[in-house]
């Protein structure tokens, strides 16, 4: 796979595939040309794409001559309609792979007088395994260094059995999160106001083994950092936090994992005395959402720098909330929280962005017993 965000990927990226002769691998393939529409070569088409998804996902480039498997010069495609080649490929995936293959990406890039390469871009699938259906076909395709072949019974016995596992074992890593945020396992102390703590994690994560180098210079930075941040180098990454406050306790702070995933853990409330007129606990849905699009986006886009791209899990959970009003507004309130802690659903996103992240959001006003407004916050949301 090419180690670069997919919408960054352009010619210059390319060329650098042939100025250092790279290699096909398990992660990256070659194609001088687009399949022909015969069925023989759709089937084949959607045999590549399938054994990628089965496998550690990948790039497949066409347009680019590899003789041996080494990429020497950019083949071209020629194409009057470069947006319609990419549909017409992309209704060939819907209507030929079951299940439907999620978070694949079809790009065209045009090399000037080269000519156009297709990039595809396969994430590893949390529910594979897929086979082609393309024509009666009913095959399942895995893949090896050398390139693709049909998963035999044992191999598609454990494909299934991995693929049910999966899910159980993501949330796992988020458990550890909220675990070491209770549990006080940080050398920081967060305090006892209400909290949000956030994970991001690739689905890739047990596909690819990574020791990512780590620093306090680039690691991911907490929500809302006020002055300056301290490090604190640990075996799972760095963690970055924000200043020292009362009773020592800190108000943010965000984990950036060597094996490719994050944490962030910030304050969404807290008890207020005003005028030392009646004591409220309250907690701001504002403080909420805009740390989860922080966490959510700001991570993505930090990994994305590492080669590492969804689809993405995201799981969130809210900490300390019993008793505690949501304050939508100064005339109105929701009734307190029933619950000390709430799980939300979680979200596999294929394309990080704020409407994929809305489930998200809904989840946490219904942890108070409301429904999300459209526009909570007088813009749209």
């Amino acid at each position: 796979m090419i180690p670069r965000n997919f919408e960054d990927i352009a010619k210059s990226d390319i060329e650098a595939l042939i100025a250092n002769g790279v290699a096909e691998r398990r992660t990256l393939e070659f194609k001088r040309q687009l399949p022909s529409n015969s069925e023989k070569d759709r089937k084949e088409f959607l045999a590549d794409i399938t054994s990628f998804a089965n496998a550690q996902g990948g790039d497949i480039l066409f347009g680019i001559d590899a003789p041996k498997g080494i990429a020497t010069t950019i083949a071209g495609l020629s194409s009057e309609d470069p947006d319609k080649e990419v549909l017409r490929w992309e209704e060939v995936l819907l209507a030929g792979v079951e299940p439907r293959l999620p978070g694949i990406r079809l790009r065209w890039i045009d090399c000037g007088e080269a000519g156009g390469v297709m990039l595809v871009r396969v994430p590893a699938s949390t529910i594979a395994p897929h086979r082609v259906i393309l024509a009666r076909s009913n095959r399942f395709y895995g893949r090896k260094s050398n390139g693709k072949y049909e998963m035999d019974t044992q191999e598609l016995r454990d494909a299934f059995t991995a693929s049910e596992a999966l899910p159980t074992r993501l949330r796992a890593f988020h458990l550890e999160a909220v675990d070491a945020a209770l549990r006080g396992d940080l050398p920081i102390f967060l305090g006892n106001d209400p909290t949000a703590i956030v994970s991001l994690i690739p689905t890739t994560i047990f596909r690819e083994t990574r020791d990512l180098d780590v620093t306090p210079e680039h690691a991911l930075a907490p929500h809302k950092p006020s002055g300056h941040m301290e490090a604190v180098r640990m075996i799972e990454g760095v963690l970055l936090h924000t200043n020292l406050g009362e009773q020592g306790a800190v108000r943010s702070y965000a984990v950036t994992h060597r094996t490719g995933r994050t944490d962030m853990v910030w304050t969404i409330g807290r008890v207020v005395d005003e005028l030392k007129k009646t004591e409220t606990k309250r907690v701001w849905p504002k403080r909420f959402e805009d740390g989860l699009l922080d966490a959510a986006i700001s991570g993505a886009s930090w990994l994305n720098h590492y080669g590492i791209d969804g689809p993405w899990l995201v799981m969130a959970t809210i900490t300390g909330i019993k008793d505690y009003h949501l304050v939508v507004s100064s005339e109105y309130w929701s009734d307190p929280a029933w619950r000390n802690q709430a799980t939300l659903p979680p979200l596999m996103i294929a394309r990080m962005n704020r409407a994929a992240l809305l489930p998200l959001l809904r989840s946490f006003w219904l942890a108070f017993g409301l429904e999300r407004p459209a526009s909570p916050f007088g813009s749209d949301s």
